[in-house]
């Protein structure tokens, strides 16, 4: 790996890949490409369930506000639908 893809994978972790899609494509690219080494796929698969975790809050927030919105309309059912 060379010092330009080193430095890409580094500032993987100032920012989320989802934010950006041709950080997406370069990603895809030298993972197609077998540019990346083991230690390099671990990291970007630890950054990936990291920002997986971190959407998956910032969607239960939003499903949450969206919920009260209704609530407050007097759209909504009181008690709590649960999800199966």
């Amino acid at each position: 790996m060379n010092r330009f893809q080193k430095q890409e994978v580094e500032r993987m972790t100032e920012f989320r890949i989802c934010d950006s899609e041709s950080v997406q494509y370069k990603l895809l690219h030298q993972i197609r490409t077998g540019a990346m080494s083991t230690r390099d796929l671990d990291k970007l698969q630890a950054q990936c369930t990291k920002e997986l975790h971190q959407l998956r809050s910032e969607l239960d927030l939003l499903l949450e506000e969206l919920r009260e919105i209704v609530r407050q309309s007097g759209r909504y059912p009181k008690r709590e639908r649960s999800v199966a």
